[in-house]
């Protein structure tokens, strides 16, 4: 999908940034952006209409930008379920960003953001979309984001066996 065609609802409660990620994503050439101001209101937008991203909020009036992905996430037949999810916020503590993680948010963006971060987020969920998970504790995109080889000893009696 080119970014020109993407579906976008941006959610924050916060006017003038709603109008900054706006003016971002027409300049990137996105022309289809709606807004919510509350995470209830984006709720309601994303049972009607489908979208292919959502850039939300962390704080907001009446729930947080980990509620909305969370209750999203759980929305069984839901056509938005799997929307790829960028929370932009101001909060980078580790435990907020690790909440974001496991409510099933893709990408998380740091205010004051950029254009060249906002582009590289956007490229990631478009392009570069890890795979989607859905177990009875978590629904969301694969929280491990590199493949790690295992340095330690084999524990398995197989691997002893082909050895031999």
């Amino acid at each position: 999908m080119q970014l020109r065609d993407a579906r976008i609802l941006v959610v924050d409660d916060h006017q003038p940034m709603r109008e900054i990620l706006k003016s971002l994503l027409f300049g990137l050439g996105v022309r289809n952006v709606q807004e919510a101001r509350e995470a209830a209101q984006a709720f309601e937008m994303l049972r009607y209409a489908a979208f292919d991203i959502l850039l939300t909020d962390y704080d907001m009036a009446g729930g947080t930008g980990v509620d909305l992905a969370v209750k999203l996430r759980r929305a069984e037949g839901n056509l938005n379920r799997r929307l790829p999810i960028i929370m932009v916020t101001g909060r980078a503590e580790g435990p907020v960003i690790l909440a974001a993680r496991d409510a099933g948010v893709d990408e998380y963006l740091i205010k004051p953001l950029t254009t060249v971060a906002l582009c590289q987020k956007l490229e990631a969920v478009l392009n570069r979309r890890r795979p989607f998970i859905e177990t009875a504790s978590y629904v969301g995109p694969d929280r491990r984001r590199r493949a790690v080889a295992f340095a330690g000893p084999e524990r398995r009696n197989a691997a002893a066996i082909r050895r031999a």
